[in-house]
């Protein structure tokens, strides 16, 4: 056997060994991965997969730590084994993110690559004084258009961030508290922006879901208050139709149908200047529902079901009369789960 071939055996054995020996972890009913070694990016910055770094404690709950050790700052990241999807991302954060030091970065995000990343990110970008701390970003991040950042001043350590990532756009929000469907008000949302740009990425490209906690461009921390975050849990991404079976087992499809006609509001066949649609969707079980209808900016500006509802096919209808015409989203909310499809309405 030649030495150029045992020496690629031994290689690839050393880097088999790597692989088996990185630390995994288990939460949120998932397999993450840790992140260990460095310098690498971002920062570039060196990360440790140490239970001192990463960790899951007693209720279940993920802590990031960033700290020194013998001289050097440790990051900490941790990552799915498994890839993700179309579908709701959400994450329960704790910790006054509004407040941390102007180099300390939390992401919150799905990533294969540079040019195929979905991130929720919250620093002050080594500004002192940067009030507009929240950031959502379809990368690249330079792509006009692609980045939206915000002011968010928050009332307690408790927040909620997701994003519903779709083959034609993908919707982000943040709230106030910890929420796994809609808040009970408005009042509850921090933020909320929709993205229908070019750059959105598709599962092809073998995103994962990533959380980090990371100091900007290397820079160490001079505020030492904040140096940890606590994630209370992460919802993993929805497929567009759900099947499951009802008490009887008969197979139901909770489904949102495209509302009937679409585009609505300008002539169609008889009906001049008609301002209403009809939206149907169906239940698979009897369950709390919401029905809501936002513009193109996040806002909400109708809620035409809130209430709980029977196993079967509903049928509500939404009149735009007053509203300017343009794309709305209207979004289906059942437990855990979330549909959401686009409409035209043109006065």
């Amino acid at each position: 056997m030649s030495k150029p071939f045992l020496l690629f055996v031994l290689c690839l054995m050393i880097s088999h060994m790597v692989i088996a020996g990185q630390r995994s972890i288990r939460f949120a009913g998932v397999d993450w991965q840790v992140k260990n070694g460095g310098p690498w990016g971002p920062g570039p910055n060196y990360w440790s997969d140490s239970d001192q770094s990463v960790w899951v404690d007693e209720q279940g709950r993920l802590h990031l730590k960033i700290r020194k050790e013998n001289n050097t700052w440790y990051c900490a990241e941790v990552n799915t084994e498994a890839y993700t999807t179309y579908g709701e991302h959400r994450f329960l954060v704790e910790g006054r993110i509004d407040k941390m030091d102007k180099n300390i970065v939390l992401g919150l995000f799905i990533y294969a690559n540079d040019a195929a990343e979905i991130d929720i990110e919250y620093s002050k970008w080594s500004v002192e004084g940067k009030e507009d701390v929240g950031s959502y970003t379809v990368q690249p991040w330079s792509t006009p258009g692609n980045n939206h950042s915000f002011v968010s001043p928050l009332d307690s350590v408790k927040t909620t961030h997701f994003f519903d990532w779709q083959p034609g756009y993908v919707l982000f929000g943040s709230l106030q508290g910890h929420y796994y469907s809609a808040p009970p008000s408005q009042n509850y949302y921090i933020e909320q922006w929709i993205y229908t740009g070019s750059d959105n990425p598709s599962p092809d490209h073998h995103l994962r879901t990533h959380i980090n906690f990371w100091l900007n461009n290397g820079q160490a921390p001079t505020d030492l208050s904040i140096l940890e975050v606590v994630i209370t849990d992460v919802v993993q991404p929805l497929s567009t139709n759900f099947i499951e079976k009802t008490d009887n087992h008969l197979p139901l499809r909770l489904e949102l149908k495209q509302n009937y006609p679409n585009p609505f509001g300008h002539e169609i066949g008889s009906v001049k200047g008609r301002s209403s649609s009809i939206i149907n969707y169906t239940l698979s079980k009897n369950k709390y529902v919401r029905l809501s209808v936002f513009n193109l900016l996040g806002q909400e500006v109708s809620t035409l079901v809130s209430r709980r509802q029977k196993a079967g096919k509903h049928s509500v209808t939404f009149n735009a009369a007053g509203l300017p015409g343009g794309i709305y989203f209207y979004r289906l909310q059942v437990g855990y789960k979330t549909l959401i499809r686009k409409m035209i309405y043109i006065p």
